[in-house]
């Protein structure tokens, strides 16, 4: 064959896929570039610690090739490695590839592209295998980004879609080579994933050249077959116009929707949910210099994190909501140049509430329905919190959120640290993830970080009020009809007045708010501040001021939204204040307050909110007892949420547990802990049901310790089981339903010890000792089918059936089946049917009964879709393909599991997918398809791994096993397949073991 030439740039035919398995028998692939006829240029990372790398060409096609290689040339430090090869015979042979340089000593932007394997070019294989299809991508270098770490940023088309949260949808294309017409400048090396999709980095080829030191240097020169090294044509600029790229479509533009201020608007460029954590906006004074840094720091895509930090009544939510309302019009504070975000979420402690569900629930809902229903699904499931959050981060992509965080030190500790687990966990993704939302933040004291996470996050201090003159204007407008007559006072005298106060702006609304108050002595503007002598926090004193000045009536209300802790409507004051005092006036102080500025009012949602720091002054100052006292009237407040919670037939997502999530909250504060335990164990395990088992756990932690009833006991021990069940330690379950089930039995409560006797059957079922699990499942069932309960009977026969499974005792499983099946007919119930069968596909491949199991899981699998719920339409297809295979038919068995693994890669179940590919990694053994079956295995592993699920040991065997067959080792195959025998055991839903022990036998008798 004739060598194929160097001039005409990129050849196809010398494009690589590289394809390295590590020491632990992990796989990975990169791109690279046979720049000789026996070198390759490729990434550093594709190689690092590699046990053995393998070069293939033209894959899939014609002329297809691949061969070892060895790593002869590589530096970390820049990330570029060259590999050495020996071509089969018949491969054409190459010549010398041609090198150039871009400048970067003027302003010039370069037409580049570069070709490789990206895993978002992964691609299904007719027989239910994947691939990686090649891509080319054509972009533009701008020559002099990057000149602070020496290396190209190419611009290219944003990648088409993210497979894997936890890779880049670019991993696979490092190693490329990046060229500039016929010179190549460069290789792919990184993708930034807050960068966006769009854009990559590439070691440049010349800085390499010229920062390694003799005689690495003349090696790399060697192998690239370099005649002069300090003489690499630069690449020029093609002149403007040609191919010019078309305009991308912004982000914002396909949020799409119009959403009502409740849940969600769009003004400009970005859409909002939740609302201003601040009011009069359109009052605000100054921060010019505060809120453009806020906005050059927010804007740059290496921070994710900017605090606003100052006293009380500084202004910090202020300016905050002053930067989120310029976005949301359009505009970065300060001009900065950067992309406009595409959404902007605003939470308070003070309002909705700062939570990690509550941080979900609005990142979802801002991204359209669709995401949102998926995201939701996620929520629901056991997976771990950082798999959820990376999840909703993967779902926004590349898109620019802001969320602001408002009064963030509610949620902080003395130390600084945060006081929840869930948004610990939140933060740490934040810091960790490529693609993340930006947080904005206000806190009288500052987060506490790690060192190392510094460097991701900027503080903005507000040390100081309003400048005299805006402080002067606001005086004057905080008077607007002069009755006060402050309007008509001089500015030095108002400037004495904000001196006086520092030029804090609360403090400034207090002093305005302290002479509307008094209608008796009718206080001069410098009477009021006479009253006040200089302390160390002025604006606590002016507070502090204001509340003793109040009538009876409004202090009494004051305190009622003191205790509320957010914005509440008449309705429900005038309901609360009933129980507490039936002769208040509430309609005349609420106007009171209103007009002397103590409460700020919503009048799109009707709601009435007092400023956080009055709230807190006026908390403290409340009496415990009496009939107003703050036990009263927490009890009171508790009692409005229960009036007004929803009934579990109405529950369909966590928020219409609101009311009872604040009940229980109130019941807390005023120390009734036995009636915050009962009020808890009533939806305790429906939130774990939807994934909210941290949060759960935390709320019984909160009363664990501090229970007098026996009642309050059950109710919490038994919700308490089922949370730690979901979040683990599983083993702790088992204790807390043994203690559910003798108090439930000493209170004869049969309802609680059905509930405990099934936490306790399931807890054992999920920690493997079967045998303990029967018992108390057979006695859970027939307990709920005495008290009438045909929901807690379905779901415990279910589990017996399963358990039974498990055991091997497909007779009993199938008993459990049939019940079941008569349950679901006698009460018409749709999702008890498609359990019924897919109880009964699962004993039935216990037992052997190949074409019934099929028939079983078909009927499932409609079953299912009957009902609208997907559940285990996964593992009922499953069910089909491992029959099929005993059946040797294994043509329908990959697509059936084929089509288990797709269910199970949507419902984001890892171990489900670990299960389906497992069995397809068998399916491809019998069918002597050793390589496709040990990838398979691999891939087995990787999602067993993800969920923890202790068979990825079942599933790395199988792999090794797979790859001593195409050596061929027999004997290490055989000894493979043993090991994977007995990771195994006796799963019900995994190849059978005796098929493995049977192969390794032949194997050895072969051998």
């Amino acid at each position: 064959m004739t060598a194929r030439q160097a001039g005409g740039g990129l050849d196809p035919h010398r494009i690589a896929e590289v394809i390295v398995v590590d020491a632990a028998g992990g796989r990975r692939r990169g791109s690279g570039y046979r720049i000789t006829d026996t070198a390759v240029l490729t990434a550093v990372h594709v190689v690092a610690d590699a046990a053995s790398v393998r070069v293939r060409f033209d894959a899939d096609r014609p002329g297809q090739w691949m061969v070892p290689a060895t790593v002869a040339w590589s530096d970390t430090d820049t990330d570029v490695a060259v590999l050495t090869l020996t071509p089969p015979p018949g491969a054409a042979a190459v010549t010398p590839a041609r090198f150039g340089r871009i400048g970067d000593d003027r302003h010039a932007v370069i037409r580049v592209h570069t070709a490789g394997f990206p895993l978002w070019k992964q691609r299904p294989r007719a027989d239910g295998g994947r691939f990686r299809e090649l891509h080319q991508a054509d972009g533009t270098v701008a020559a002099l980004s990057n000149l602070r770490t020496s290396t190209l940023e190419i611009t290219v088309t944003p990648a088409g879609a993210d497979p894997n949260p936890r890779a880049s949808p670019w991993a696979g294309m490092s190693g490329a080579a990046v060229w500039a017409g016929h010179h190549i400048v460069g290789v792919v090396a990184e993708h930034h994933r807050w960068e966006g999709s769009g854009r990559l980095t590439a070691a440049r080829v010349d800085q390499v050249l010229r920062r390694v030191d003799e005689p690495r240097r003349g090696q790399l020169v060697s192998l690239l077959a370099i005649a002069d090294p300090g003489a690499l044509p630069e690449m020029a600029a093609e002149p403007d116009g040609v191919n010019s790229p078309g305009p991308v479509e912004p982000e914002a533009d396909r949020m799409g929707g119009h959403m009502s201020a409740d849940s969600g608007h769009r003004h400009g460029s970005s859409k909002v949910i939740g609302l201003p954590v601040t009011h009069g906006l359109e009052l605000f004074k100054d921060r010019t210099r505060q809120r453009e840094m806020i906005g050059r720091r927010l804007s740059d895509p290496a921070i994710r994190m900017v605090t606003v930090t100052g006293r009380r009544g500084i202004g910090k939510s202020a300016v905050a909501a002053k930067v989120m309302e310029l976005l949301e019009q359009g505009e970065w504070p300060g001009h900065a140049q950067a992309p406009l975000p595409s959404g902007l979420v605003n939470l308070s402690t003070r309002t909705s509430g700062v939570s990690l569900e509550r941080l979900y629930f609005d990142c979802a809902r801002l991204l359209g329905p669709e995401r949102e229903t998926r995201l939701l699904g996620v929520w629901a499931t056991n997976r771990s919190l950082h798999e959820k959050i990376g999840e909703l981060f993967s779902a926004m992509g590349d898109q620019l959120i802001v969320i602001l965080l408002d009064n963030l030190e509610d949620r902080l500790q003395d130390d600084g640290r945060l006081d929840d687990e869930e948004l610990t966990a939140f933060l740490d993704c934040l810091f960790r993830a490529r693609f993340t939302p930006r947080l904005l933040v206000t806190s009288q004291v500052p987060l506490r970080l790690a060192p190392e996470l510094r460097r991701f996050a900027a503080e903005i201090e507000l040390s100081e009020g309003l400048p005299p003159a805006e402080a002067v204007t606001l005086l004057r407008e905080l008077d607007q009809d002069g009755s006060l007559g402050v309007a008509r006072l001089s500015d030095e005298q108002l400037l004495r007045a904000t001196v006086r106060v520092h030029g804090v702006p609360r403090a400034l609304e207090l002093l305005v708010g302290a002479m509307a108050d008094d209608t008796l002595t009718l206080p001069t503007l410098g009477d009021v501040l006479e009253d006040f002598t200089l302390r160390g926090d002025v604006v606590a004193g002016l507070a502090q001021d204001r509340y003793n000045r109040l009538d009876p009536g409004s202090r009494s209300v004051l305190n009622l939204l003191a205790a509320l802790r957010t914005p509440a409507p008449r309705e429900a004051i005038e309901w609360i204040v009933a129980g507490l005092d039936p002769a208040l006036d509430v309609a005349a102080a609420l106007s009171h307050l209103v007009r002397v500025r103590m409460l700020s009012v919503n009048r799109a949602n009707r709601t009435f909110a007092l400023h956080p720091m009055d709230a807190d002054l006026a908390y403290g100052e409340m009496p415990w007892h009496g009939t107003l006292g703050r036990q009263s009237v927490e009890r009171r407040v508790a009692d409005w949420y229960a009036h007004i919670a929803s009934p579990r037939t109405a529950w369909r997502t966590l928020d219409d547990l609101r009311p009872q999530r604040r009940e229980f909250e109130h019941r807390l504060r005023a120390e009734d802990f036995d009636e915050a335990a009962i009020v808890l164990g009533s939806i305790s395990e429906w939130m774990v049901w939807q994934g909210s088992a941290l949060a759960v756990i935390s709320m019984h932690l909160a009363v664990d310790g501090r229970l007098s009833d026996e009642r309050a006991r059950l109710a919490h021990v038994g919700g308490y089981g089922h949370a730690r069940l979901s979040a683990g330690p599983m083993a702790q379950a088992v204790g807390l339903f043994t203690e559910a089930a003798a108090l439930a039995r000493r209170l004869d409560d049969r309802r609680g010890l059905q509930h405990a006797i099934f936490g306790l059957g399931d807890a054992h079922r999920q920690l493997g000792d079967l045998g303990a699990a029967v018992g108390p499942l057979a006695q859970a069932g027939d307990l709920a089918h005495e008290i009438g309960d045909a929901e807690r009977e379905i779901h415990a026969i279910l589990s017996l059936s399963l358990a039974h499974s498990s055991l091997g005792d497909g007779t009993a499983a199938l008993a459990d089946a049939d019940r079941l099946s008569a349950l679901a007919r006698a009460h018409g119930d749709l999702l008890a049917e498609a359990r019924s069968w897919n109880a009964r596909s699962t004993a039935l491949l216990v037992l052997g009964r190949w074409e019934e199991t099929i028939e079983a899981g078909v009927r499932a699998v409609r079953a299912y879709r009957d009902a609208g719920v997907r559940e285990a339409t996964n593992y009922a297809l499953n069910a089909q393909g491992v029959s099929l295979i005993a059946l040797g038919r294994l043509t329908e068995a990959l697509a059936a599991l084929e089509a288990g693994l797709q269910e199970s890669t949507e419902m984001e179940n890892p171990r489900a997918e670990g299960v389906c590919l497992h069995n397809m990694a068998w399916a491809y053994w019998t069918d002597g398809r050793y390589e496709r079956a040990a990838e398979t295995a691999e891939r087995a592993t990787v999602s067993f791994q993800l969920a923890g699920a202790a068979e990825a040991a079942a599933a790395r065997a199988l792999a090794e096993a797979a790859r001593a067959r195409t050596v061929p080792d027999p004997a290490a195959a055989a000894d493979a397949l043993v090991r994977a025998a007995e990771a195994v055991g006796h799963s019900a839903e995994m190849v059978r073991r005796d098929w493995l022990t049977a192969e390794a036998e032949r194997l050895r008798a072969a051998d």
